[in-house]
């Protein structure tokens, strides 16, 4: 199994207690035993096992998407309030809270006393308790508020510049793009719900990690990449190593991103299928669009209006068929003749191919074969409904006729 490689980052030098940066299999997720009487457990199962699987969104932070991307077991904050949290098992997120007075501090994975810990969210009266010191309005971009005595003076970083909570100071930065039109809770870091000095992976493409990194002037976010040193340039959660690339490997390589401001939508219900993502649509739920993803090995069929099979389904034209293949060769969606193939390297990225006139594509032997089988092929497979052979020729005689011309 191939390590990360740390060489290259001098911030990894700076160790914890024990002089050991900790490895996300040394880290203790589940401290309810040990802290079970401060804890209220409440566990809800919040996303089953269905292909039409709801995302668990707190503004623009997508607790589903997120739970995919760290070892099952991981505890997340919540943008929500201050007693809850999440525990990600396999099936998605489950969703616990702490006892009355008692807060949940994410960078220790446990509650504790509500004083003791450094949360805003839900909170009606940031400044209670506090005097000489600044603590984020979560609601503003750049936000802020200095306590004078409990009382909330608001301020604001100047432009181009965030509020940071851990330095308790304005940093260079944005924030999340379209905030200003949007009235969601905001995650403005990654590293505002996840453990410190954890590695976890990215939606976006499998070779990416991240790592929190936690010293005595903050929190801050490190991305990196696993190299192609020895082929294992896939990033794996469940071991927080570098391995080899596979199809359960990258399954959370969905393109739902881990936090983003949702667009707005006026038909409520609507369904919009991923252009990019065959796995992936959008529902129009209260005024926005909200991301959800099919089980592994199903796409949204735009036919059916469901997610089915993928070999079966009809997906959006122009979405990435290599997601979930095990072949190196697959169709394209094409309506027309079918003629349309993707070559899927090892990160499943795709490249586009075309057959010969009067060839289609068949991607249950990865190659392209003459049109008078196609019919029968287009049957069960989705991805080339509606192509026919009078399409193909229709297609010929019209370029003929072109050049003739």
């Amino acid at each position: 199994m191939g390590k990360l490689q740390h060489q290259s980052f001098d911030y990894l030098s700076l160790a914890n207690t024990s002089g050991v940066i900790r490895s996300p299999r040394d880290q203790q997720y589940y401290q309810l035993t040990m802290t079970g009487k401060l804890l209220l457990v409440t566990i809800l199962c919040l996303m089953g096992g269905s292909a039409m699987g709801d995302d668990i969104m707190e503004g623009t932070y997508n607790v589903t998407a997120f739970c995919t991307a760290v070892k099952t077991g991981t505890q997340l904050g919540s943008l929500e309030t201050c007693q809850k949290y999440y525990v990600c098992q396999s099936t998605g997120p489950v969703v616990a809270e702490c006892q009355s007075g008692y807060s949940y501090d994410y960078k220790r994975s446990t509650c504790a006393v509500s004083s003791q810990v450094d949360c805003y969210y839900g909170v009606s009266e940031p400044c209670a308790g506090k005097n000489g010191t600044w603590v984020p309005n979560i609601a503003v971009c750049g936000g802020y508020y200095y306590c004078n005595n409990s009382i909330a003076m608001p301020g604001k970083c100047p432009s181009g510049q965030t509020f940071d909570s851990s330095k308790t100071a304005c940093v260079y930065g944005s924030c999340s793009s379209n905030l200003n039109e949007s009235n969601e809770t905001v995650l403005t870091s990654l590293c505002d719900v996840v453990p410190p000095n954890q590695y976890f992976g990215d939606t976006k493409d499998c070779k990416t990690w991240n790592y929190c990194l936690s010293n005595s002037t903050g929190v801050f976010l490190k991305t990196g990449n696993c190299s192609n040193t020895n082929n294992q340039d896939a990033y794996n959660p469940a071991t927080g190593q570098c391995t080899y690339n596979s199809t359960a490997v990258c399954s959370r390589v969905t393109g739902v991103p881990l936090s983003s401001v949702s667009v707005s939508c006026s038909t409520e219900g609507e369904i919009q299928a991923s252009d990019t993502v065959c796995g992936t649509y959008s529902v129009c739920t209260n005024g926005k669009w909200v991301a959800k993803s099919c089980d592994t090995g199903y796409y949204y069929d735009v036919r059916q209006k469901i997610c089915v099979l993928r070999q079966a389904a009809t997906p959006q034209a122009g979405c990435n068929r290599c997601q979930f293949a095990n072949k190196e060769f697959v169709n394209a969606v094409n309506s027309d003749n079918c003629s349309t193939y993707y070559y899927c390297n090892k990160n499943n990225e795709a490249t586009l191919n075309t057959c010969p006139e009067t060839y289609f594509f068949n991607e249950n032997i990865g190659a392209c074969k003459p049109d008078d089988g196609m019919e029968a092929y287009v049957k069960n497979n989705g991805a080339c409904y509606g192509s026919s052979l009078t399409k193909t020729t229709d297609s010929t005689e019209d370029e003929a006729s072109t050049v003739d011309a």
